[in-house]
């Protein structure tokens, strides 16, 4: 459970709290989209995370809360135009990975994880478009969080809701 556009500078941090540990983030595209200019950072200073990108041209977060708190106006919620991962990786001369299939990919994770500890590793991962839970609803405790995607009343209170 996290929020959208700090995998990133979650993962710098801690990284150089704990530098002999291999330090990952996991983020979705419309995540990393938001902080990818901290791949400046991670270059400049040779910070050998890495960086896993599950892309499915969606910000399924961001959809989940327009469907179920703001009665399906979906504004913002695909990544049609996202950058080539790869290339922005290159221009910072930070190795780069892609999968886009199930046959390649125990070969390219282990490639990720494994082949270069002492550098910065970037893999983008195409995926099919899924729901993105769990969620908390507005002002909702921890323990009310919403595990499955269903048609359920929640017993939430949309008006909870930012508008």
């Amino acid at each position: 459970l996290g929020t959208m556009g700090v995998a990133l500078g979650f993962v710098i941090g801690a990284k150089l709290a704990n530098g002999e540990r291999m330090c990952i983030a996991v983020d979705g595209d419309g995540s990393f989209n938001m902080t990818f200019t901290e791949l400046k950072t991670v270059a400049e200073q040779n910070i050998p995370v890495k960086i896993l990108i599950l892309d499915n041209e969606s910000q399924m977060m961001v959809e989940y809360w327009q469907r179920l708190f703001h009665d399906e106006r979906y504004l913002a919620v695909t990544n049609t135009v996202n950058p080539k991962y790869g290339t922005l990786a290159d221009a910072f001369n930070i190795k780069n990975l892609y999968c886009d299939n199930q046959e390649d990919l125990a070969d390219v994770m282990k490639e990720f994880l494994f082949a270069d500890p002492d550098k910065p590793v970037l893999m983008h991962a195409r995926i099919e478009k899924t729901p993105c839970l769990p969620l908390v609803a507005p002002g909702a405790p921890l323990q009310d969080m919403i595990l499955e995607d269903s048609d359920t009343d929640y017993g939430f209170d949309a008006s909870a809701a930012p508008s």
